[in-house]
């Protein structure tokens, strides 16, 4: 069964389903990892408009022993996912491409053609990103290593 609620972005064609991902299991710094790995881009990336990586952690409550989030956190990271998503995905600006869950801390990896308007909507959009404390890392995407890296792990290069 697939663990995570669909999400959308303020518009129902714009809903995220299972198949979009690909849900993979891993190990980062002796701990177990969960990736959420968006399917749209094999095939497609590097996408060159899409130049800057913007990686938001938010650094879970109460994480388990493991490192992933409690029970209890559920869904507030889901409504912390839908808002963030939701800021940085209108008007296409920017693209959701990784969901990385390991100790302690969930990223969110998008690539982003409008670093600008990126930091801009994050700051404007704060206080719809409640529940966790969060920092925002937006940097030159150098050919998309983060995403390109991770398919590699799951023997999944895109192609070029």
């Amino acid at each position: 069964m697939w663990p995570f609620q669909d999400r959308t972005t303020g518009r129902d064609e714009r809903a995220s389903k299972p198949a979009d991902w690909s849900l993979c299991r891993g190990e980062r710094d002796g701990l177990p990892m969960n990736v959420r790995l968006a399917n749209a881009y094999h095939g497609l990336a590097p996408i060159p408009e899409y130049d800057h990586h913007v990686i938001v952690s938010a650094r879970l409550r109460s994480p388990s022993a493991w490192g992933f989030p409690s029970l209890g956190e559920g869904d507030d990271l889901e409504r912390f996912e839908v808002n963030l998503c939701g800021l940085l995905e209108a008007g296409n600006d920017s693209l959701c491409t990784l969901v990385v869950t390991n100790n302690g801390l969930r990223d969110f990896i998008f690539y982003t053609r409008d670093v600008r308007g990126a930091q801009e909507r994050l700051d404007s959009g704060v206080s719809k990103l409640i529940g966790f404390a969060y920092e925002v890392a937006i940097e030159p995407a150098e050919e998309w290593r983060i995403y390109r890296t991770f398919c590699s792990w799951i023997n999944r290069a895109p192609e070029a």
